[in-house]
């Protein structure tokens, strides 16, 4: 019986990884689809007699948590989940798992991004309904709150929007990888096809 080599084990390590994290965004996604703020006591008086969430108090509770801490960002999170189990099943995404301490950080960063817009948003009255829905202080949830209050604000709401903006930009590119610099020289300066070209200019 022949030993497996520890690259074997390694990848054979990696798969497991990929197919729980796979699975914690269907669960999380799932709850999240499902969730009724009145399934929360604290919420609602009376709460609901049966729970609407699919997953139960767990998928309730965890719902309610982490629209509390993440606001409408929140559905982010299954993707972001998702994403990293298809880097470390398949190589199609693989930079996550190479790197996946660097993608962590920007995928925090894009979640603090994403809060902080929500949030400025909500202040302005224009995600009220998101905020009873998730049964939340902020749409933004506690992290956009705590980061536009004590950090963004003395940018003004306009700089605010414009580095939260900026920092989701550069949290994508990173973690898709996405060369944006290289994409638009080559739109700039691509030569046009001879099926763009005039006839008379085609014949030459």
């Amino acid at each position: 019986m022949s030993r497996k080599t520890p690259s074997e084990s390694h990848h054979g390590f990696a798969d497991v990884i990929g197919v729980v994290l796979l699975a914690a965004a269907l669960l999380l996604v799932v709850a999240q689809l499902s969730f009724d703020r009145c399934d929360i006591a604290a919420n609602c008086n009376p709460p609901n007699k049966n729970l609407h969430n699919w997953i139960g108090p767990f998928g309730a509770y965890l719902g309610w948590w982490l629209f509390l801490g993440f606001g409408v960002a929140a559905y982010v999170l299954p993707l972001l989940l998702a994403a990293f189990g298809i880097g470390y099943l398949f190589d199609f995404l693989g930079y996550l798992r190479e790197r996946t301490r660097s993608s962590a950080l920007w995928a925090a960063a894009l979640l603090l991004a994403l809060t902080g817009l929500v949030h400025i948003l909500d202040l302005n009255s224009l995600a009220g309904y998101a905020r009873e829905r998730m049964g939340a202080s902020s749409a933004g949830g506690f992290l956009g709150w705590v980061s536009f209050q004590y950090g963004f604000r003395l940018l003004g709401t306009v700089g605010a929007v414009i580095v939260y903006s900026t920092l989701g930009l550069v949290s994508l590119l990173c973690l898709t990888n996405f060369r944006l610099g290289e994409w638009l020289r080559q739109l700039v300066t691509r030569e046009p096809s001879l099926e763009e070209l005039p006839p008379e200019e085609a014949a030459l």
